[in-house]
């Protein structure tokens, strides 16, 4: 036989909070402390590999020619609306020319505002012109019934719905609400009670 283990030896090493499973709640911060921990690791390696690089005049030029495609046809489907509602002639060739002749007009103010978003001054100066274009809209639609003055809604509309979509989201909640506002309070007919 062989010699036997000395009782000292057999003594358990481990703590007796280590030799038992973890509670639940002790499991949860261990995972957590785990997950946070792998987090952390995972925001500094992106933040190594945000390195700035700035864009070229090219790419915002693209940027500007593909971002006016699209606003062309919103005008030019805005156009139809209006010609729709006053019973007038409209055709798909018409519709499609005339999203061809906005789209070299809308460039450079899509190439401008794109290329200096990001740029406070230039969130005040799109915050203030969606205000401003916001709200002559509504004047536009509300004093001007005439065809030849509701043939500038569409290009309104336009340029519009293009300054809230560029703008960042507070300063876009706030314009669309101070215009709703203007709407509501300045603008909108007071009920006839009978």
């Amino acid at each position: 036989m062989g010699k036997k283990e000395s009782l000292v030896k057999r003594i358990p090493t481990k703590k007796a909070s280590e030799a038992f499973p973890p509670t639940q709640e002790e499991f949860i911060q261990q995972k957590a402390g785990g997950l946070f921990e792998q987090a952390k690791r995972r925001e500094a390696e992106l933040k190594r590999q945000q390195t700035f690089v700035p864009i070229s005049t090219a790419q915002y030029i693209w940027q500007a020619i593909f971002l006016s495609i699209p606003f062309g046809l919103l005008l030019s489907a805005f156009d139809v609306t209006v010609k729709v509602q006053f019973d007038e002639p409209w055709d798909y060739q018409s519709l499609f020319l005339k999203a061809v002749k906005a789209a070299p007009a809308l460039c450079p103010l899509i190439y401008l505002t794109n290329r200096h978003k990001a740029a406070k001054w230039m969130q005040a100066l799109m915050t203030v012109g969606s205000l401003f274009v916001g709200a002559f809209l509504l004047y536009t639609l509300q004093h001007s019934p005439s065809l030849g003055q509701m043939l500038r809604a569409p290009g309104l509309a336009t340029i519009w719905v293009y300054l809230v979509v560029q703008l960042d989201l507070v300063p876009a909640v706030v314009s669309l609400l101070v215009v709703a506002a203007y709407w509501y309070f300045g603008l909108q007919k007071p009920q006839k009670s009978g």
